[in-house]
Protein backbone atom coordinates (compact mmCIF):
# COMPACT_ATOMS: atom_id res chain seq x y z
CA UNK A 1 0.00 0.00 0.00
CA UNK A 2 2.93 1.93 0.76
CA UNK A 3 3.88 2.35 -3.22
CA UNK A 4 0.18 2.86 -4.18
CA UNK A 5 0.23 6.01 -1.97
CA UNK A 6 3.19 7.23 -3.30
CA UNK A 7 2.78 6.78 -6.90
CA UNK A 8 -0.88 8.50 -6.62
CA UNK A 9 0.64 11.28 -4.75
CA UNK A 10 2.74 11.61 -7.80
CA UNK A 11 0.57 11.70 -9.65
CA UNK A 12 -1.46 13.99 -8.57
CA UNK A 13 1.46 16.22 -7.87
CA UNK A 14 2.06 16.27 -11.36
CA UNK A 15 -1.39 16.85 -12.40
CA UNK A 16 -1.39 19.94 -10.00
CA UNK A 17 1.67 20.90 -11.26
CA UNK A 18 0.09 21.13 -14.63
CA UNK A 19 -3.13 22.71 -13.69
CA UNK A 20 -1.12 25.37 -11.59
CA UNK A 21 1.30 26.57 -14.44
CA UNK A 22 -1.74 26.86 -16.99
CA UNK A 23 -3.50 28.67 -14.29
CA UNK A 24 -0.71 31.27 -14.10
CA UNK A 25 -0.70 31.08 -18.00
CA UNK A 26 -4.23 32.56 -17.85
CA UNK A 27 -4.08 34.71 -15.62
CA UNK A 28 -1.40 36.92 -16.66
CA UNK A 29 -2.78 39.75 -17.05
CA UNK A 30 -2.21 42.17 -20.54
CA UNK A 31 1.07 40.00 -21.24
CA UNK A 32 -1.40 37.67 -22.25
CA UNK A 33 0.24 33.72 -22.91
CA UNK A 34 1.00 32.37 -26.10
CA UNK A 35 -2.43 30.66 -26.40
CA UNK A 36 -4.39 32.76 -24.27
CA UNK A 37 -7.75 33.26 -25.61
CA UNK A 38 -7.70 36.65 -23.38
CA UNK A 39 -8.53 39.98 -25.79
CA UNK A 40 -8.18 43.69 -24.83
CA UNK A 41 -10.46 45.82 -27.36
CA UNK A 42 -9.74 46.38 -31.12
CA UNK A 43 -7.60 48.73 -32.94
CA UNK A 44 -9.72 51.68 -34.99
CA UNK A 45 -10.32 53.00 -37.99
CA UNK A 46 -7.01 54.91 -38.96
CA UNK A 47 -5.28 56.29 -42.54
CA UNK A 48 -1.74 56.89 -42.33
CA UNK A 49 0.97 57.04 -44.44
CA UNK A 50 4.27 54.95 -44.75
CA UNK A 51 8.04 55.35 -45.47
CA UNK A 52 7.56 55.37 -49.20
CA UNK A 53 4.77 58.32 -48.85
CA UNK A 54 1.74 55.51 -49.60
CA UNK A 55 -1.32 55.97 -47.97
CA UNK A 56 -1.83 52.76 -44.97
CA UNK A 57 -5.48 52.49 -43.45
CA UNK A 58 -6.02 49.76 -40.93
CA UNK A 59 -8.33 47.68 -43.36
CA UNK A 60 -4.74 46.96 -44.80
CA UNK A 61 -3.09 45.69 -42.36
CA UNK A 62 -5.86 43.41 -41.49
CA UNK A 63 -5.77 39.66 -42.70
CA UNK A 64 -2.87 38.80 -40.62
CA UNK A 65 -1.71 39.59 -36.70
CA UNK A 66 0.52 42.45 -36.29
CA UNK A 67 2.89 43.66 -33.79
CA UNK A 68 2.62 47.34 -33.23
CA UNK A 69 5.52 49.64 -31.38
CA UNK A 70 5.08 53.86 -30.88
CA UNK A 71 8.61 55.27 -31.30
CA UNK A 72 10.04 58.78 -32.93
CA UNK A 73 13.28 58.53 -34.60
CA UNK A 74 14.84 61.51 -32.65
CA UNK A 75 14.29 60.04 -29.69
CA UNK A 76 17.63 58.88 -27.58
CA UNK A 77 15.66 57.16 -24.83
CA UNK A 78 13.90 53.70 -24.80
CA UNK A 79 12.83 54.18 -28.93
CA UNK A 80 16.38 52.60 -29.81
CA UNK A 81 15.93 49.86 -27.62
CA UNK A 82 12.88 49.30 -28.62
CA UNK A 83 13.20 49.35 -32.64
CA UNK A 84 16.11 46.71 -31.61
CA UNK A 85 13.29 44.40 -30.35
CA UNK A 86 11.48 45.17 -33.64
CA UNK A 87 14.05 44.32 -35.59
CA UNK A 88 14.80 40.71 -33.84
CA UNK A 89 11.20 39.94 -33.61
CA UNK A 90 11.44 40.67 -37.67
CA UNK A 91 14.21 37.74 -37.28
CA UNK A 92 12.06 35.18 -35.66
CA UNK A 93 8.71 35.98 -37.13
CA UNK A 94 10.50 35.43 -40.75
CA UNK A 95 9.09 31.99 -41.03
CA UNK A 96 5.34 32.82 -40.28
CA UNK A 97 2.75 34.90 -41.80
CA UNK A 98 2.78 37.91 -39.43
CA UNK A 99 3.80 42.04 -39.77
CA UNK A 100 5.46 44.76 -37.76
CA UNK A 101 4.23 48.07 -37.20
CA UNK A 102 5.81 51.49 -36.27
CA UNK A 103 4.00 54.25 -35.41
CA UNK A 104 5.60 57.56 -35.25
CA UNK A 105 4.60 60.11 -32.33
CA UNK A 106 6.33 62.96 -33.73
CA UNK A 107 5.17 62.82 -37.57
CA UNK A 108 5.87 66.82 -37.59
CA UNK A 109 9.80 65.49 -37.83
CA UNK A 110 8.84 62.54 -38.70
CA UNK A 111 8.49 62.90 -42.54
CA UNK A 112 7.92 59.87 -44.97
CA UNK A 113 11.72 60.54 -46.00
CA UNK A 114 12.86 60.38 -41.97
CA UNK A 115 11.46 57.37 -41.63
CA UNK A 116 12.48 55.47 -44.78
CA UNK A 117 16.51 56.40 -43.90
CA UNK A 118 15.61 55.23 -40.47
CA UNK A 119 14.47 52.10 -41.61
CA UNK A 120 17.50 51.29 -43.20
CA UNK A 121 19.32 52.14 -40.37
CA UNK A 122 17.10 48.84 -38.78
CA UNK A 123 17.98 46.38 -42.19
CA UNK A 124 13.91 46.98 -41.84
CA UNK A 125 12.51 43.94 -44.11
CA UNK A 126 9.67 46.82 -45.70
CA UNK A 127 7.57 44.25 -47.13
CA UNK A 128 6.97 42.78 -43.39
CA UNK A 129 7.70 45.78 -41.75
CA UNK A 130 6.06 49.55 -42.05
CA UNK A 131 7.08 52.77 -40.69
CA UNK A 132 3.88 55.06 -40.33
CA UNK A 133 3.39 58.60 -39.65
CA UNK A 134 0.71 61.18 -40.28
CA UNK A 135 -1.66 63.53 -38.51
CA UNK A 136 -0.34 64.16 -35.11
CA UNK A 137 -3.85 64.29 -33.49
CA UNK A 138 -4.82 61.46 -35.19
CA UNK A 139 -1.56 59.50 -33.96
CA UNK A 140 -1.67 60.54 -30.29
CA UNK A 141 -5.94 59.97 -30.29
CA UNK A 142 -4.88 56.49 -31.45
CA UNK A 143 -2.45 55.64 -29.14
CA UNK A 144 -4.63 57.07 -26.80
CA UNK A 145 -7.96 55.60 -27.50
CA UNK A 146 -7.77 52.57 -29.44
CA UNK A 147 -4.51 51.12 -27.72
CA UNK A 148 -4.57 52.57 -24.62
CA UNK A 149 -1.34 53.81 -24.09
CA UNK A 150 -0.03 57.25 -22.97
CA UNK A 151 1.54 60.04 -25.00
CA UNK A 152 2.36 63.38 -24.11
CA UNK A 153 3.98 66.05 -26.47
CA UNK A 154 5.83 69.08 -24.37
CA UNK A 155 4.12 72.37 -25.47
CA UNK A 156 8.07 74.01 -25.32
CA UNK A 157 9.19 74.76 -29.06
CA UNK A 158 12.44 74.88 -27.80
CA UNK A 159 12.52 71.30 -25.92
CA UNK A 160 15.48 68.90 -26.90
CA UNK A 161 14.19 66.85 -29.61
CA UNK A 162 14.97 63.85 -27.68
CA UNK A 163 13.07 65.29 -24.93
CA UNK A 164 9.87 66.33 -26.55
CA UNK A 165 7.32 63.37 -26.90
CA UNK A 166 7.00 60.91 -23.76
CA UNK A 167 5.35 57.70 -24.67
CA UNK A 168 4.29 54.15 -23.70
CA UNK A 169 7.11 51.82 -24.97
CA UNK A 170 5.00 48.30 -24.99
CA UNK A 171 4.76 45.77 -28.06
CA UNK A 172 1.18 45.06 -28.56
CA UNK A 173 0.42 42.30 -29.96
CA UNK A 174 -2.72 42.47 -32.60
CA UNK A 175 -4.50 39.61 -34.06
CA UNK A 176 -5.57 39.28 -37.94
CA UNK A 177 -9.12 40.99 -37.47
CA UNK A 178 -7.61 43.56 -35.38
CA UNK A 179 -8.37 42.37 -31.72
CA UNK A 180 -5.94 44.18 -28.97
CA UNK A 181 -4.38 40.07 -28.08
CA UNK A 182 -1.04 41.12 -25.53
CA UNK A 183 0.76 43.83 -24.09
CA UNK A 184 4.65 43.29 -23.94
CA UNK A 185 7.28 45.59 -22.31
CA UNK A 186 9.23 46.80 -25.26
CA UNK A 187 12.58 47.64 -23.56
CA UNK A 188 13.13 44.28 -22.38
CA UNK A 189 14.51 40.41 -23.55
CA UNK A 190 11.83 38.67 -21.94
CA UNK A 191 9.01 40.99 -22.86
CA UNK A 192 10.19 40.47 -26.50
CA UNK A 193 10.11 36.77 -25.84
CA UNK A 194 6.53 36.93 -24.94
CA UNK A 195 5.37 39.10 -27.77
CA UNK A 196 7.16 37.02 -29.93
CA UNK A 197 5.66 33.49 -28.65
CA UNK A 198 2.31 35.41 -28.65
CA UNK A 199 2.55 36.13 -32.35
CA UNK A 200 3.38 32.98 -33.59
CA UNK A 201 0.64 31.57 -31.97
CA UNK A 202 -1.47 34.26 -33.56
CA UNK A 203 -0.21 33.53 -36.81
CA UNK A 204 -0.86 29.76 -36.99
CA UNK A 205 -4.46 30.05 -34.87
CA UNK A 206 -6.67 29.93 -37.33
CA UNK A 207 -8.21 27.33 -35.22
CA UNK A 208 -8.79 26.74 -31.74
CA UNK A 209 -6.18 24.68 -29.91
CA UNK A 210 -7.50 20.80 -29.21
CA UNK A 211 -8.26 19.69 -25.88
CA UNK A 212 -7.34 15.97 -27.18
CA UNK A 213 -3.47 16.52 -25.82
CA UNK A 214 -4.72 16.90 -22.48
CA UNK A 215 -7.27 13.92 -22.74
CA UNK A 216 -4.83 11.56 -24.24
CA UNK A 217 -2.72 12.30 -20.63
CA UNK A 218 -5.45 12.20 -18.38
CA UNK A 219 -6.33 8.38 -20.07
CA UNK A 220 -2.73 7.40 -19.45
CA UNK A 221 -2.68 8.52 -16.05
CA UNK A 222 -5.97 6.28 -15.65
CA UNK A 223 -4.24 3.51 -16.97
CA UNK A 224 -0.67 3.87 -14.76
CA UNK A 225 -3.40 4.01 -11.60
CA UNK A 226 -5.15 0.66 -12.81
CA UNK A 227 -2.04 -0.67 -13.55
CA UNK A 228 -0.95 -0.49 -10.05
CA UNK A 229 -4.09 -1.00 -8.21
CA UNK A 230 -3.79 -4.59 -10.42
CA UNK A 231 -0.55 -5.38 -9.43
CA UNK A 232 -1.43 -4.82 -5.62
CA UNK A 233 -4.67 -7.07 -6.43
CA UNK A 234 -2.85 -9.94 -7.67
CA UNK A 235 -0.15 -9.47 -5.24
CA UNK A 236 -2.96 -10.35 -3.01
CA UNK A 237 -4.12 -13.41 -4.33
CA UNK A 238 -7.23 -11.49 -5.57
CA UNK A 239 -7.39 -13.09 -9.20
CA UNK A 240 -10.74 -11.65 -9.90
CA UNK A 241 -10.90 -8.45 -8.80
CA UNK A 242 -7.26 -8.31 -10.55
CA UNK A 243 -8.57 -9.09 -14.16
CA UNK A 244 -11.61 -6.74 -14.00
CA UNK A 245 -8.89 -4.20 -13.12
CA UNK A 246 -6.68 -5.39 -16.47
CA UNK A 247 -9.47 -5.43 -18.42
CA UNK A 248 -10.28 -1.82 -17.26
CA UNK A 249 -6.76 -1.08 -18.03
CA UNK A 250 -6.37 -2.03 -21.51
CA UNK A 251 -10.54 -0.19 -22.22
CA UNK A 252 -8.70 3.19 -21.36
CA UNK A 253 -5.73 2.14 -22.89
CA UNK A 254 -7.27 1.43 -26.19
CA UNK A 255 -9.25 4.47 -26.12
CA UNK A 256 -5.86 6.78 -25.44
CA UNK A 257 -5.18 4.84 -29.13
CA UNK A 258 -7.98 6.01 -30.88
CA UNK A 259 -7.51 9.90 -29.36
CA UNK A 260 -4.28 9.22 -29.98
CA UNK A 261 -4.65 8.85 -34.22
CA UNK A 262 -7.40 10.88 -34.47
CA UNK A 263 -5.48 13.80 -33.25
CA UNK A 264 -2.63 12.99 -35.13
CA UNK A 265 -4.43 11.98 -38.13
CA UNK A 266 -7.36 14.81 -38.04
CA UNK A 267 -6.55 17.34 -35.36
CA UNK A 268 -2.88 18.36 -36.07
CA UNK A 269 -3.29 19.19 -40.02
CA UNK A 270 -6.27 21.49 -39.26
CA UNK A 271 -4.13 22.89 -36.50
CA UNK A 272 -1.06 23.71 -39.57
CA UNK A 273 1.23 21.02 -37.92
CA UNK A 274 2.17 19.55 -34.49
CA UNK A 275 3.07 21.54 -31.32
CA UNK A 276 6.71 21.96 -31.09
CA UNK A 277 9.01 21.73 -28.09
CA UNK A 278 11.27 25.06 -27.59
CA UNK A 279 13.69 23.76 -25.43
CA UNK A 280 16.90 23.31 -26.11
CA UNK A 281 20.47 21.46 -24.54
CA UNK A 282 19.84 18.83 -21.62
CA UNK A 283 15.85 19.25 -21.66
CA UNK A 284 15.52 18.78 -25.64
CA UNK A 285 17.45 15.40 -24.91
CA UNK A 286 15.56 14.55 -21.77
CA UNK A 287 11.89 15.19 -24.31
CA UNK A 288 13.14 13.42 -27.15
CA UNK A 289 14.30 10.22 -25.19
CA UNK A 290 11.02 10.33 -23.71
CA UNK A 291 9.14 10.49 -26.60
CA UNK A 292 10.96 8.45 -28.61
CA UNK A 293 10.66 5.31 -25.87
CA UNK A 294 7.20 6.14 -25.23
CA UNK A 295 6.37 5.72 -28.82
CA UNK A 296 8.54 2.53 -29.32
CA UNK A 297 7.44 1.46 -26.19
CA UNK A 298 3.88 1.83 -27.09
CA UNK A 299 4.06 0.18 -30.77
CA UNK A 300 6.01 -2.81 -28.66
CA UNK A 301 3.98 -3.47 -25.59
CA UNK A 302 0.16 -4.09 -27.60
CA UNK A 303 0.96 -7.33 -29.00
CA UNK A 304 2.32 -8.12 -25.76
CA UNK A 305 -1.06 -7.20 -23.98
CA UNK A 306 -3.10 -8.58 -26.47
CA UNK A 307 -1.06 -12.02 -26.02
CA UNK A 308 -1.15 -11.80 -22.23
CA UNK A 309 -5.04 -10.77 -21.94
CA UNK A 310 -5.59 -13.93 -24.20
CA UNK A 311 -3.53 -16.15 -22.60
CA UNK A 312 -6.14 -14.89 -19.47
CA UNK A 313 -9.04 -15.79 -21.25
CA UNK A 314 -7.83 -19.23 -21.97
CA UNK A 315 -6.91 -19.94 -18.24
CA UNK A 316 -3.00 -20.36 -19.40
CA UNK A 317 -2.34 -19.13 -16.51
CA UNK A 318 1.74 -19.82 -16.08
CA UNK A 319 2.21 -18.36 -19.68
CA UNK A 320 0.04 -15.72 -18.49
CA UNK A 321 2.52 -14.93 -15.66
CA UNK A 322 5.85 -15.16 -17.47
CA UNK A 323 4.53 -12.66 -20.35
CA UNK A 324 3.02 -10.23 -17.74
CA UNK A 325 6.02 -9.70 -15.99
CA UNK A 326 7.13 -8.23 -19.26
CA UNK A 327 4.07 -6.77 -20.35
CA UNK A 328 2.62 -5.12 -16.88
CA UNK A 329 6.38 -2.87 -16.47
CA UNK A 330 6.54 -1.96 -19.88
CA UNK A 331 2.67 -0.69 -20.28
CA UNK A 332 3.46 0.89 -16.83
CA UNK A 333 6.45 3.01 -18.54
CA UNK A 334 4.31 4.04 -21.39
CA UNK A 335 1.56 5.52 -19.47
CA UNK A 336 3.83 7.30 -17.46
CA UNK A 337 5.92 8.81 -19.86
CA UNK A 338 2.84 9.66 -22.10
CA UNK A 339 1.84 11.89 -19.14
CA UNK A 340 5.41 13.42 -18.78
CA UNK A 341 5.55 13.83 -22.41
CA UNK A 342 2.30 16.21 -22.56
CA UNK A 343 3.55 18.43 -19.45
CA UNK A 344 6.93 18.92 -21.05
CA UNK A 345 4.83 20.02 -24.48
CA UNK A 346 2.44 21.73 -23.42
CA UNK A 347 2.38 23.25 -19.39
CA UNK A 348 6.00 23.31 -18.99
CA UNK A 349 7.33 23.92 -22.79
CA UNK A 350 8.96 27.65 -22.63
CA UNK A 351 8.26 30.39 -25.13
CA UNK A 352 9.65 29.90 -29.04
CA UNK A 353 12.80 31.93 -30.10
Amino acid sequence: MKLLQRVLLLLALLLLAACTTRAAQDAGGLAAAPDSEAAFGRVGEFALVDQDGAPRTSADLRGRPQLFGFFFTSCTGPCPVLTANMRRAQERLADVDAGLVSISVDPEHDTPEVLRAYAESYSADLACWCFLTGDEAAIHALMRRDFALGVDKLPDADAVAALRVTHATRLVAVDAEGRIRGYYDGESAEGLDAAVARMRFLAGAARPTSRLPLVNATLNGLAALLLLWGWVAIRRGRRELHGRIMSAAFLVSAAFLGCYLYYHVVVIPLQHGPTRYNATGALKVVYLALLATHVVGAAVNLPMVLVTLWRAHKERWEAHARLARKTWPLWMYVSVTGVLVYLMLYPWNPPAQ
